[in-house]
């Protein structure tokens, strides 16, 4: 398993050490170790960059998960969303000397897909999948790269989009006769799966930089900045700076402008239930809470203006979460739970 968790941790510092990939304990990764039929996939909360190797990971048994999505028989009416969160719980397996956590809420498609799986929000891929044009410029974008991708509307996490996902997939190798290593989900982010760990990585950072540039984005961001203040931490982060100084930032914003369940989670709920957290006080962005927390407050928000801003530059229009999609996360118990991992 050494090697497994080495893999594991190769490709969780390479996505989780930048923050226009991944912000929080935002994204996930997976690596299956076929011969013990398993599946290493980041723990639950946690941030792809604190993986090593006896932490913020878990084990899980990949056939159990596999074999559920591929004989699961919609004409009985159960509750299956609280079905596959049992599955997923289930299908934990202790390690010697690492903790039994809980596995990412995405660990069902991380189960159907290819050996190495690296989910993302990349600020680049979300100007693609935040925008009504979205589709439209992937097709433009990615028409006749040797990666093939698919282009999925919005789907609540969980169940739901794990069977939409290997429909999606189905259809793709149907049609096509190859499969999709690119996989883009509507106000959510990015997926790259693969067999080979250093392909998997390279058509990753081809497909941000294949957007960066036509957008002829500065790559600039790739951390954000923090200053220490008194019992506090403010923001100093350009894309902040520069977004407050010309528009009005609070709860109402935030609020009419859902664009993925990352901002609901650590944004909008922030706000709602401990609001002297995050203040915007004239130009300033100020925190009210650890280092940890402050630093996940600080890239979701500048991830989020950072989108925002890219789309409404470029001529293009915004496509936010329905308000059906937004109570299904505000009410997910699995994000809740998230949520609350320090």
């Amino acid at each position: 398993m050494k090697n497994t968790i080495l893999d594991l941790i190769d490709i969780s510092q390479y996505a989780g050490n930048r923050a226009d990939y991944t912000q929080g304990g935002g994204g996930n990764t997976s690596v299956k170790n076929e011969e013990k039929g398993l599946m290493l996939i980041k723990a639950s909360g946690y941030k792809l960059k604190d993986i090593s190797m006896d932490n913020a990971f878990v084990a899980v048994d990949r056939k159990k998960i596999f074999d559920y999505y591929n004989s699961v028989d919609l004409s009985i009416k159960k509750d299956y969303e609280k079905e596959s969160a049992e599955l997923s719980k289930n299908s934990v397996v202790a390690l010697d000397g690492i903790a039994t956590l809980r596995p990412s809420v995405e660990v069902g498609f991380h189960a159907i897909l290819k050996k190495y799986v690296i989910h993302t929000h990349s600020v680049y891929a979300n100007i693609l999948t935040c925008a009504k044009e979205g589709e439209e410029l992937a097709n433009k974008l990615f028409k006749g790269k040797d990666y093939g991708f698919i282009f999925l509307p919005y789907i609540n996490p969980g169940f739901e989009l794990t069977l939409a996902m290997k429909k999606g997939i189905e259809d793709y190798v149907a049609k096509n006769g190859k499969y999709p290593e690119v996989i883009f989900m509507k106000n959510h982010g990015l997926v790259v799966n693969s067999d080979d760990i250093d392909r998997v990585k390279a058509v990753n950072t081809s497909v941000n930089e294949v957007i960066r540039e036509y957008f002829k984005l500065p790559d600039n961001f790739r951390e954000v900045k923090l200053v220490e203040g008194d019992n506090c931490f403010i923001s100093g982060t350009p894309i902040v700076q520069d977004f407050i100084k010309n528009n009005k930032l609070d709860k109402e914003f935030l609020d009419r402008y859902p664009l993925y369940p990352d901002q609901l989670v650590y944004l909008n709920k922030t706000i709602t239930l401990t609001p002297d957290m995050f203040e915007v006080n004239g130009d300033k962005v100020i925190y009210r809470a650890d280092l940890k927390q402050s630093t996940t407050l600080e890239e979701t928000l500048s991830a989020y203006l950072f989108v925002i801003t890219a789309i409404k530059n470029n001529g293009l229009t915004l496509n936010t979460m329905s308000e059906k999609e937004v109570y299904f996360i505000n009410n997910w118990e699995a994000e809740k739970y998230r949520r609350t991992v320090k």
